[in-house]
């Protein structure tokens, strides 16, 4: 890519290099991503989620530099490299310690507490080395700059965790009492690399910028699952940021 850029450099306009803060939206979609899940006891005592896949979407953020080419007639190729820290939310609502699970007894019928035996939530968190080609187009509006940028996230997953906390609900009958919280803080196998449809926009004014995108993942997170071929969980990411022009 750069040395595509280098190339070019003689036939454009200019060459624009931007350090860029992020924050954002991030979330799973698909059969295997789900709203509210259980924590169970692993057998070296730990705790993790039965299934992590939250269809919830929770606080991400990220850095990044962008470097594209703009030529004299508004044709924009680019390259954005960044660190993400990715955030998916999944509600939990029963805990399974050594295997048995926590029901309230059948007599007690308030729907609030009997569909759910503990209360809480998990957050899967990904850490991706994230590359994002682009192509685009600028528009001018007066002293302000208008990108329209479609390209295409590969992110490289380098730590993935499971982390969340639960507190279960006792009834003896009287009351509710002897309340238990369980943390879960464990290190997953690394995801796989995921390929995500982007569509960028970004508007400058002068060396500020602000930028908006929506990403969509085509890479199923349990393509190895053995079993139902119903297992498919996809990233979705929306992010919203700001940048300064370095060059």
């Amino acid at each position: 890519m750069f040395g595509v850029l280098s190339s070019l450099y003689l036939f454009a306009q200019k060459i624009e290099v931007s350090a860029q803060a992020n924050s954002g939206l991030f979330n799973y979609s698909g059969p295997s991503a789900t709203a509210s899940s259980t924590i169970s006891q692993a057998n070296d005592n730990s705790y993790y989620t039965n299934n992590p896949y939250g269809s919830k979407k929770a606080f991400s953020y990220g850095l990044g530099v962008q470097t594209q080419l703009v030529t004299g007639c508004g044709f924009i190729i680019g390259l954005q490299t960044g660190y993400d820290i990715l955030r998916s939310k999944t509600d939990i609502t029963g805990v399974y310690p050594n295997g048995v699970f926590f029901a309230l007894p059948s007599y007690y019928n308030f729907n609030i507490l009997s569909s759910s035996q503990a209360t809480g939530a998990t957050y899967l968190q990904d850490m991706f080395i994230n590359l994002n080609p682009y192509i685009g187009y600028r528009f001018h509006y007066r002293k302000v700059r208008l990108d329209i940028l479609p390209g295409a996230d590969i992110a490289f997953n380098i730590n993935s965790y499971d982390k969340g906390n639960a507190t279960t609900i006792f009834y003896n009958g009287t009351n509710y009492n002897n309340s238990t919280t369980y943390q879960t803080d464990v290190k997953r196998p690394n995801a796989p690399t995921d390929i995500r449809l982007k569509m960028g926009l970004a508007a400058y004014y002068n060396k500020f910028g602000i930028n908006a995108s929506y990403a969509r993942g085509l890479t199923n997170y349990e393509k190895n699952m053995i079993g139902d071929a119903g297992y498919d969980a996809k990233s979705r990411l929306i992010r919203f940021g700001i940048s300064y022009r370095i060059l």
